[in-house]
């Protein structure tokens, strides 16, 4: 009887100790999702075509107004500092209960990814390196709310007008192709769904 009393207690232990590990578990994965490295690629976890992943890039050194663009990823190469990205919270609320809003630099350049002269997001804008304090913030909006799939929207708000992404100007450009903003399409178009790694 004692032996059936002590087997009975630890499984109901083992059962709870389990389902209170996937309930911390799916909270955790469901709250802010803030990159843990100092710096990640940004790419397209897609084919573009052409056979290799292509990652947002900065060409033409560290200078204001230089347009982004995807190309092959090389961010961990000796070389691939125009492709490393750290997210740092924007704001006083950037990255409390709930919110995702982070401002994209380049570590080496010190630049963000911003609208051209500094201005606001306008629908259709080629992305360019910005000062930080003339970038807007970007909110990572992850494709599955558990946490589960790694693809995720990079969201800004723009003039008055709907949310837009980041976003392949298209799929055809072959390791060029602009980056722009485009209005966000729920994760319907393959140029506006990125992963960070």
């Amino acid at each position: 009887m004692r032996m059936r009393l002590v087997a009975a207690l630890l499984l109901v232990a083992g059962l709870a100790a389990g389902l209170g590990a996937g309930v911390t578990g799916t909270t955790h994965a469901s709250g802010p999702a803030r990159p843990g490295k100092p710096w990640n690629e940004i790419f397209l976890p897609f084919g573009h075509g052409t056979g290799t992943t292509v990652c947002v890039d900065a060409p033409g050194g560290g200078a204001p107004g230089a347009r982004l663009r995807l190309y092959r990823c090389h961010g961990y190469a000796p070389d691939g500092a125009a492709q490393r990205w750290a997210f740092s919270c924007a704001g006083r609320s950037g990255c409390a209960a709930g919110r995702r809003f982070y401002e994209i630099s380049n570590p080496d350049s010190g630049l963000c990814i911003g609208f051209p002269g500094g201005g606001a997001p306008v629908s259709g804008a080629r992305l360019v390196r910005a000062r930080c304090d003339q970038a807007p913030a970007w909110q990572l909006v992850p494709q599955s709310t558990d946490g589960t799939d790694p693809r995720v929207a990079l969201e800004t708000s723009g003039a008055g007008g709907p949310a837009l992404c980041m976003a392949a100007a298209d799929l055809s450009h072959g390791g060029m192709t602009p980056l722009v903003a485009l209005p966000c399409d729920g994760f319907q178009d393959a140029g506006q769904i990125l992963e960070l790694g």
